[in-house]
């Protein structure tokens, strides 16, 4: 092997042996093997449920990470479950903080989220050892148990209510069959059945002889609209009669009032009594004489009229 092969090959294995060393130097700073270098105290929190913590979830305060779970939760005395924290130094965790099992999500890695109290007096802090009790926030799993006995709970209390309410309902009904269908009350609707048939008739044979009211009315309407249109026209010719009447009524009135007053040839009759016995002398003249051989002689018992002059001829 030639010197420049030999150091070719020396460079590239120091160029490997450098990245090797920045990788690991990375490990041990970004990753979880590199805090076993920091310096920090343990603590011990008690939870009544423990599901979903596993050894290496971390401590959070605020959102920021302070420590993790060094071990696996296990079970004391009185089937408690305990975990082992390691918590930064430097860290002080309030007297009264509040440990909480919570996860990412839904479904994600559980972690344990330190809730200090609002009112932490900073002289009282967490000691290293000291066992400080916690809680767990229920995750997906918890919600869906949780759930489904509330389901349950809630489908029997229905189911037994419902039983109640078809108990109530059968006694109920057999009251309601003990009374309604007993004997007594099935003859009263035969009974009932049998009148509502028989006033079903009558009513039918009314509406036939209301019928023949209606046909018989209807007739005699236009019967009395015949007669009427006949009193009509007898009235009309009433009216003219008495039109007439009137008109004869009103002309005997003039006459008698002319009469009366002398005027016209009646009232000259009657109020000139020399023109009536000249009238009664001119119609017995023409009864004796005729009108050819007509003569002025005066009526016997008749006083002589005057003459105007001249004598009358014999």
């Amino acid at each position: 092997m030639t010197t420049e092969r030999k150091g070719v090959e020396l460079f590239v294995g120091l160029f490997l042996l450098i990245g090797f060393g920045v990788v690991a130097a990375m490990i041990l700073i970004f990753g979880r093997v590199g805090k076993g270098f920091q310096k920090s105290y343990p603590i011990t929190v008690e939870f009544s449920n423990a599901s979903g913590l596993l050894k290496g979830c971390d401590v959070l305060i605020a959102g920021v990470k302070i420590g993790l779970v060094v071990d696996a939760p296990r079970l004391s005395d009185g089937y408690a479950v305990i975990a082992p924290m390691s918590i930064r130094e430097g860290v002080r965790i309030p007297h009264k903080s509040t440990f909480l099992i919570r996860t990412n999500g839904m479904l994600g890695d559980a972690y344990v989220d330190v809730l200090p109290p609002p009112d932490s007096d900073p002289a009282d802090f967490v000691r290293p050892n000291e066992t400080i009790p916690g809680s767990r926030v229920g995750g997906l799993e918890e919600l869906t148990a949780k759930g489904g006995r509330m389901i349950d709970t809630v489908n029997d209390e229905v189911l037994r209510k419902l039983n109640m309410e078809l108990d109530d309902l059968q006694v109920a009904t057999r009251s309601i069959n003990a009374r309604l269908l007993s004997e007594k009350n099935l003859k009263n609707i035969e009974e009932t059945f049998a009148n509502l048939k028989t006033t079903t008739d009558e009513f039918s044979q009314t509406a036939k002889d209301l019928d023949a009211v209606v046909a018989k009315t209807s007739a005699a309407v236009d019967d009395a609209k015949v007669m009427l249109k006949t009193v009509d026209g007898a009235a009309g010719d009433i009216k003219l009669a008495i039109g007439d009447f009137r008109k004869l009524t009103d002309s005997a009135t003039g006459l008698m009032k002319k009469a009366t007053t002398g005027d016209g040839t009646l009232g000259t009759l009657i109020s000139d009594r020399q023109t009536a016995e000249n009238l009664k002398t001119l119609i017995a003249n023409l009864r004796r004489s005729g009108v050819l051989f007509y003569k002025d002689r005066p009526l016997p018992d008749a006083t002589p009229a005057p003459t105007s002059g001249r004598p009358r001829a014999r």
